[in-house]
């Protein structure tokens, strides 16, 4: 690649960047929404003044984000009359205002939700630096992870998951479930109320996420919460669980054998561990030749949040989000009877039974 080429590749990585962060003000602030009920045709398009009033905001703050959103070529402009309109194509609205299941646009949040520790980060690297980042310190990448997990609101996403025959027949019987690092706890409430036979514990490290799990539990009888280090879950819980469940956890943790041996131990004989996580390879080499973008900005990210939080402790694994499915089946099968690969349409989950 010639200098100048590069050069170029280099500038519009950096024009991106920035237009990146215009999508995640877009898409926090509700403004893509708020255009879009305004003008879907050129014939509708409206000014920033008018755009401003309908959603109570400051006019010379729309003015400066939305220009710099038309000239990234993800608004429409044109000047009409000799003032300046803006509008949204309707092919745009799937990406821009996603739905349950698809968060494009949204994705952009991860960007803003990182970058608020990126000098704390910066301090880590020096040998006789910290080790790490405090995982409660990233405020805006919790409420974009904890929305995020909306998807799991629909009971069709739970019969795509649990696509396991002799699963899906213990639960509409009734059985005993534990979801670990619940977060906000979607998963369990979906359960809960697809299956209110079963009974289920929430569990998260975190006393915030377990504040957030009892407002999205509030008022299912066959939930129970509880803050809870599952590398050492208390002796009262072994065995006692036919279904243990772990989403987008693991790499994220200090100790994660200890993880996995804490939750083998909670599990009936015959038990099972649903784990989702990031389906990434441990080389770099096959990253690359399956989707270097994609897991680029994986890297990217968890070089800002997943591996410090998880290094920062002594002894801390630091695995990081792109740890490898390679890594994660062969830890699986250190401890489990069978792994296998379940719902591979949506990701990569893991069906483990001990």
């Amino acid at each position: 690649m010639a200098e100048t080429e590069y050069t170029n590749k280099v500038n519009g990585i950096l024009a991106n960047g920035f237009a990146c962060l215009g999508i995640s003000m877009g898409t926090r602030l509700g403004l893509f929404e708020g255009l879009s009920k305004l003008a879907q045709s050129k014939e509708t398009a409206v000014s920033t003044q008018t755009l401003a009033d309908s959603m109570k905001f400051k006019e010379r703050y729309i003015r400066e984000w939305i220009n710099g959103m038309a000239l990234a070529g993800i608004l429409s402009h044109e000047e009409i009359d000799g003032e300046d309109r803006y509008w949204t194509e309707p092919h745009t609205l799937p990406t821009l205002l996603g739905d349950d299941t698809t968060w494009i646009a949204q994705s952009a949040e991860l960007l803003t939700g990182v970058a608020e520790k990126q000098v704390a980060v910066e301090k880590c690297f020096p040998a006789d630096g910290p080790r790490g980042t405090n995982v409660d310190e990233y405020p805006v990448l919790h409420e974009f992870l904890l929305r995020r997990s909306v998807m799991w609101k629909s009971p069709g996403i739970i019969h795509k998951v649990f696509e396991d025959e002799v699963l899906l027949s213990k639960l509409e019987k009734g059985i005993s479930v534990v979801e670990v690092g619940c977060g906000a706890a979607i998963p369990t409430k979906t359960l809960a109320t697809r299956y209110p036979q079963c009974k289920l514990l929430a569990t998260d490290i975190c006393a915030d996420n377990l504040e957030r799990a009892k407002t999205t539990c509030q008022g299912l009888e066959n939930v129970e919460l509880r803050v809870m280090d599952a590398c050492n879950a208390s002796s009262d819980l072994n065995e006692k669980f036919d279904l243990a469940m772990m989403f987008d956890v693991y790499h994220d943790v200090p100790y994660p054998d200890k993880l996995i041996a804490g939750i083998h131990r909670i599990l009936k004989p015959g038990g099972m561990l649903l784990m989702n996580d990031i389906g990434a390879h441990e080389s770099i080499t096959a990253n690359k030749e399956e989707n270097a973008a994609m897991f680029g900005m994986y890297y990217t990210i968890s070089s800002l949040y997943c591996m410090p939080t998880s290094y920062k402790y002594p002894d801390g694994a630091g695995i990081g989000a792109c740890g490898g499915m390679e890594l994660y089946e062969r830890k699986l099968k250190d401890v489990f009877t069978d792994v296998r690969k379940v719902a591979k349409d949506i990701g990569l989950f893991f069906l483990c039974t001990k």
